[in-house]
This record gives structure tokens, sequence and C-alpha cells, in this order.
């Protein structure tokens, strides 16, 4: 009877972290609510959990039979299952090592935007004190010409959502008759083996789709901190020229005081 109470108590805490993550993450964006960027983390957030939502896939979901029939059937699954175990399980955990090691480099991927989007936003703050008034903002000021631009991704990008579902019906081609009996003999195999191998590949589908629905965020706040950093960079010119402009002048003001004193 103490079990209740227990679960209970695990989903209060789950439930206050989820909270507190939430608030969290309102947190962080405050500083920037509505501009593009902060759209875009949203985004990456939400992919992110997707990702870790669907990265791991089992070979082993729970059979049930409700008549005796059924029942039976789920006995003969438990057994082939068990018998292909040497067979479907390894090629399930080289999958998830490999959506593991996936959804890791994605995770770095964001950590590493969000940490150079707060270095921006610090040199913007810093470059601002320093720029004289009547300077464009970082927001304003054109791009700097030597500001790199982002790189092609298109084509890769429609090549990942092209290739991005798996299927377990490949067509199997026959052209004589020993080949078709062999592909009759495949299909009903493969009919057979649906209980155990549709579920593999749909969760490995849901993960892809996280996988690849995750790249165009990424893309988007590539592109926006490239934009930012071009525009401090043309700010951080213009402060510079403005600076050289009034030392040339200043260095000039004496050569006019002793050109009137020698009259």
């Amino acid at each position: 009877m103490s079990e209740q109470p227990f679960d209970d108590n695990v989903a209060a805490i789950l439930e206050a972290l989820r909270q507190a993550v939430r608030a969290q993450r309102v947190a962080q964006g405050a500083g920037e609510t509505g501009t593009a960027l902060s759209v875009i983390e949203r985004e990456l957030h939400h992919a992110a959990e997707q990702l870790e939502i669907t990265r791991v896939v089992s070979a082993h979901w729970p059979l049930e039979g409700r008549g005796l029939y059924e029942r039976g059937w789920v006995l003969v699954h438990k057994v082939v299952r068990r018998a292909l175990r040497w067979y479907i399980p390894p090629v399930v955990a080289q999958q998830n090592a490999f959506n593991a090691a996936a959804a890791r480099a994605i995770h770095l991927l964001i950590e590493s935007h969000t940490e150079l989007r707060d270095q921006l936003a610090e040199l913007r703050g810093q470059a601002e004190q320093l720029t004289p008034p009547g300077t464009p903002s970082a927001v304003e000021a054109p791009h700097s010409p030597t500001a790199p631009a982002a790189p092609p991704t298109s084509a890769a990008l429609g090549a990942l959502v092209e290739r991005k579902a798996v299927s377990a019906h490949q067509p199997l081609g026959a052209d004589t008759p020993l080949a078709q009996a062999r592909a009759l003999a495949q299909r009903g195999m493969r009919q057979y083996l649906r209980w155990m191998l549709n579920p593999i590949v749909e969760q490995q589908n849901a993960f892809n789709d996280a996988l690849s629905g995750a790249v165009p965020p990424l893309l988007a706040a590539d592109s926006e901190l490239r934009t930012r950093r071009a525009a401090l960079c043309a700010m951080h010119y213009g402060t510079l020229s403005g600076a050289a402009g009034a030392a040339r002048g200043l260095a000039g003001a004496p050569r006019a005081d002793s050109s009137l004193r020698s009259e």
C-alpha cells in the first residue's frame, strides 16, 4: 500500500523539476523576447527535447494477448525473439550508439551557439559604451566587407531530409521462377516478422525526424549570429575610423598654430 504514495511523490518531484526548467528557460530568454534569436532558441530547445525522447530504440516491446489464441501467438513471438537475440539486438545497440553520439553533437552545438550569443551580447554592450554619439548601432551598422558568409547547406539539408526515412519493406524483385519462389518466401517471412521489425523502424524514424528537424534551427541560429557578428565588426570599424580621424585632427592642430606664429 506504500507504493502509491511513493509514485505520487516521484511524479510531484518530476513535475517540479520540469517547472523549474521551464522557468529557467523563460528567464534566459527574457532579455531577448520577441527577437529572431529567441524564437530560434526555443525551436532549438524543443528539438533537443525531441532528440532526447526518441534517441533510444528498443527491440523488446511488450507483447500482450487477450484471448487464448492471441496468447498462443505471443508465446511463439517470444520464442522467436529470444532465438533472434544474437541478430537483432546487436544491430539495435549499434544504432543506439549512433543516436547517442548524434544527439550529443547536437546538444554541444546548441550550447556552443548559446555561449557565442552571450559573448556577442557582452561585446556589443562594451562596443556601444565606446561608440561616439551619432555612430550607427550594431543593429543599424552595415555589414563588414570581411564578414564571413554562411556556408551553402541547402543541398546537404535536402539530402538529409530525403534520406531520413528507414523502411523495412524494400521491393523484392524476381525474374526467374526460382527467384519468384524465393521472393514469395521472403515476403511471407517479412510479413510474419513485422511485429518485431516495424516497431524498431518506427522508433528509428522518429529519431531521424527529430535529428533532421534540429538542423534548420541550428542553421538559422548560425545565420543570425553571423549577422550580429558582422554588424558588431562594422560598428567596431566605424569606431576605429572615428578615432583615427580625431587623431589626425589633433595632429594637424599644432601645424596650424606654428604657421600662424611664423606669419
